[in-house]
């Protein structure tokens, strides 16, 4: 009975502390997840190098329609350059300013073994839009929202 959103159980030979521990570790997205990161990451990665220039940055991200994208050096995850950081532009002649002096170099990466929902956390404590996916430190793939979106909204009842 109840409502469709109801339910209950009845656990026996089960200490309660025992049960609300296992509850609020599935809760939190610490259990395995049927889907990972792995699964749900673009690839190959669209990046660009630290000294190329805003200008070209700008194009390629039109060109690919992308909002953001890693920054390699030597091979080497060395930042994330967004069109937020477009923002710090004041002049048209900063345009030809490597991506290097506008990047965000704080990165937020994950592995491939996370859950969306782990990545979901990540994206919204650390306010980004993306996180390159990171295997043996290298960039072997990018989650964005929009990849973690249908995650979420797929297993709504219709």
């Amino acid at each position: 009975g109840g409502h469709s959103g109801a339910g209950s159980a009845m656990l026996k030979n089960s200490q309660p502390e025992d049960v609300r521990d296992k509850i609020l570790t599935m809760i939190q997205g610490n259990q395995p997840a049927s889907v990972q990161i792995s699964d749900i990451m673009s690839f190959p990665v669209v990046t660009t190098q630290s000294s190329a220039t805003m200008e070209e940055v700008a194009f390629l991200l039109r060109k690919k329609g992308c909002t953001g994208v890693p920054v390699l050096e030597n091979h080497a995850l060395v930042g994330i350059i967004s069109r937020r950081d477009f923002r710090k532009i004041k002049k048209t002649t900063q345009m030809t300013s490597p991506v290097k002096a506008y990047m965000s170099r704080k990165i937020i990466t994950i592995t491939p073994g996370k859950s969306p929902t782990q990545a979901a956390r990540l994206m919204v404590k650390y306010d980004v839009g993306r996180l390159p996916v990171v295997d043996s430190n290298r960039v072997i793939g990018i989650v964005t929202r929009s990849d973690t979106m249908p995650y979420f909204y797929d297993q709504l009842p219709d």
